[in-house]
């Protein structure tokens, strides 16, 4: 048997990798893991070839070797011959967290009998039900209502449904929220896990310090928006991330300019964004703002991008506070 499991989620790859093997081999005796990361390839196919004592089945997992050798231009390995060593009774399991896709060099060989499962973390009502579940597993209670809270307050944007672009994706980490629940019914006491616990209790998520920075870089607060913007940076904040960010904020208040008397969430929800209610931030951040506002903001942020790609500003960086300091300068010709 050949299983493939591929991430984007390590906690769940890690769930299924773990359930198949104690499955196919409960003592755990006959069961070999080996590091795809520097073990050699013909050490792997020697490992998936041999069977066991007395004819028995060998369980053998491998991690991040598809990672390793799958991509196309990188170290060569012959996956048709892998596969085919592995005799009937034996178990081949390869673990890749890494991988949200199996590379094509892979695909085309893999036996059609081969098991292969995504480890993509469940979204919206699904990932609420898990929640609800993983608490009770816990000892404690969770209404669907405090579930979504908690799933809102550490990944407010992504947790509903994944964004179009995969770069600005942050799939929910089910390891991470596994062991917020766990805490969080420890100090529940075995009763229902509250809002209130899970406000003291559960930091907020990184996606709250970009939407900080981008409401005060919006608004023209230059103080407020470059501290903030100095925080996403020194803790690993990809700048051309946060440039793009700020670009779509300014043409989503462009879409609420043109909107009429439509509420924010709907014109939202309209659109598809993962999570509509961020137009109603949007929305307050545009009121009292006089006419033309969003449009000079939009213009502002791709003068920067344009004077970026010209090589006119050097880095990402420096196309951020030009569009800090460009965005506050138009507000205030708008309200002249």
């Amino acid at each position: 048997m050949i299983a493939l499991f591929i991430g984007p989620d390590a906690a769940l790859v890690r769930q299924e990798t773990h359930a198949l093997a104690a499955e196919r081999d409960p003592d755990g005796q006959s069961t070999s893991t080996l590091d795809g990361k520097s073990v050699a390839f013909k050490d792997v196919l020697m490992q998936a070839a041999s069977v066991g004592f007395f004819g028995t089945g060998r369980v053998v997992i491998v991690q991040d070797l598809v990672a390793r050798f799958g991509k196309q231009g990188g170290e060569k390995a012959d996956w048709t011959q892998l596969f085919a060593s592995v005799p009937a009774e034996n178990t081949l399991i390869l673990a890749d967290p890494s991988l949200s896709s199996v590379p094509a060099t892979v695909k085309k060989v893999l036996p059609k009998d081969a098991l292969v499962k995504s480890g993509a973390p469940p979204r919206g009502p699904d990932l609420v039900r898990w929640l609800v579940g993983r608490a009770k597993a816990e000892g404690a209670s969770f209404s669907e209502a405090d579930a979504r809270f908690l799933a809102q307050r550490l990944y407010p944007q992504t947790w509903a449904t994944a964004p179009r672009n995969p770069a600005y994706d942050r799939p929910p980490d089910m390891e991470l929220l596994g062991n917020e629940v766990a805490k969080l019914a420890v100090a529940a006491d075995g009763e229902q896990i509250t809002q209130a616990l899970i406000e003291s209790l559960v930091m907020t998520g990184d996606d709250d310090q970009i939407f900080r920075f981008i409401e005060h870089a919006a608004a023209g607060r230059i103080g407020e928006a470059t501290v903030e913007l100095d925080r996403l940076l020194a803790a690993g904040e990809d700048p051309a991330k946060l440039l793009a960010q700020l670009a779509q904020n300014a043409e989503l208040a462009v879409l609420l300019d043109v909107a009429g008397r439509r509420s924010p969430e709907t014109i939202g929800a309209d659109i598809g964004l993962s999570n509509p209610a961020r137009m109603g931030a949007i929305a307050r951040g545009l009121r009292n703002a006089p006419p033309g506002t969003a449009t000079a903001a939009v213009r502002v942020v791709t003068a920067a991008d344009r004077a970026m790609k010209r090589g006119e500003l050097r880095e990402p960086k420096d196309a951020l506070y030009e569009a800090i300091l460009g965005i506050a300068a138009s507000r205030r010709t708008v309200d002249s």
